[in-house]
């Protein structure tokens, strides 16, 4: 009956994603259609892990994808207040075992299988791409339930809408102590900084377009992978400096060394209601903030006092004479630091 089970299962899932490059209305269609099956089936993967957390010494911090700061900040956290508790980082380990740890803390995805005696489920994003919601739906339905959970913020915790009794935490995006002591340096190399991901769509590229066009007499430092065809586009620009992945010790040294921080995001779901780490990480190194406009970003700006620079959709209102004579206020942060988001938001403790 479980193999029976799994393998409907299996199906449902790659029915999903098939589905999810079509429109919206077919993913909400398909998801109305099986919601039923999906909820009655999923009930088999319904039951809680068991372990009893006053004995457990190690914990799997497993990965998703390579960009995730909070690993580290976890396992420094740990190794400083908590150094009776082992915990290794799945990308530094050539292969491991759930089952060898007391808790496996586990960043989402889908965990349909549930290994491990304490598992806890971290959702740091919604889902992304075409019929994200209901991506999340599916995530929410097949994943089997956790011991905990913890969500990036509110929103990400509201997006998925787990009905259930599951203790939960949010923990936002913290900042490295390094940010804080590098600063910006007193000379600046460039006018701008951008340091994050280059696919966010079109509004990387449309700003790109515009600077290498129109703004010939600034210059842009971007830190992140760029794709080869990003690179290819520019590669004439001379005002925009492609400096690609870098170890992440190095950004504060390299993003202190431009006048402005860059924050380049589209307006759209799921990136507008998710915490901009580059932004809270310009504002820990005193840079003056420069951005587009999307919800996440002006509640930051008003909650922290900060005055940020919006750009119009355009870009047309960039010029170093605007931003000249602009009243920049970079908001303080200092309560933003890894230890203490860790500290204030309790993950470790409702363990």
């Amino acid at each position: 009956m479980l193999s029976f089970c799994s393998d409907i299962f299996d199906v449902m899932y790659i029915s999903s994603l098939l589905l999810s490059r079509m429109s919206e209305t077919l993913w909400k269609l398909f998801v109305r259609t099986n919601l039923i099956l999906i909820s009655g089936l999923s009930a088999l993967r319904a039951m809680p892990y068991k372990g009893n957390i006053a004995d457990m010494t190690s914990i799997l911090f497993e990965r998703t994808h390579a960009y995730l700061p909070e690993i580290p900040a976890y396992m420094s956290w740990l190794e400083r207040y908590r150094p009776d508790i082992k915990t290794d980082d799945s990308s530094r380990l050539m292969g491991c075992n759930a089952s060898d740890y007391d808790i496996v803390w586990r960043f989402m995805g889908l965990d349909r299988a549930g290994k491990g005696r304490f598992v806890v489920h971290e959702y740091n994003s919604l889902s992304t791409g075409t019929g994200a919601y209901c991506k999340n739906l599916v995530k929410r339905t097949l994943n089997r339930k956790p011991d905990r959970r913890v969500f990036l913020n509110e929103n990400v915790r509201n997006g998925f809408a787990f009905h259930d009794d599951i203790p939960f935490r949010l923990r936002d995006m913290g900042v490295d102590c390094r940010f804080f002591r590098s600063g910006p340096v007193s000379a600046p190399v460039y006018d701008f900084v951008y340091a994050g991901s280059l696919n966010r769509g079109s509004v990387i590229t449309r700003f790109l377009d515009y600077f290498a066009a129109s703004a010939r007499d600034m210059t842009l430092l971007l830190v992140g992978e760029a794709p080869s065809d990003m690179r290819a586009r520019y590669q004439n620009a001379s005002n925009i400096v492609f400096k690609g992945r870098v170890p992440y010790e190095d950004v504060p040294a390299l993003a202190g060394q431009a006048r402005y921080g860059l924050n380049l995001m589209p307006d759209r779901y799921p990136f507008n209601l998710q915490t901009a780490t580059k932004v809270v990480e310009y504002c820990a190194l005193g840079l003056p903030v420069i951005s587009t406009r999307y919800r996440w970003v002006e509640d930051y700006a008003i909650a922290r006092q900060g005055r940020f620079f919006w750009l119009t959709p355009d870009f047309s209102n960039l010029s170093a004479a605007a931003l000249a004579a602009f009243d920049f206020h970079t908001p303080d942060v200092q309560d933003l630091s890894w230890d203490k988001v860790i500290e204030t938001s309790g993950v470790f403790d409702f363990l």
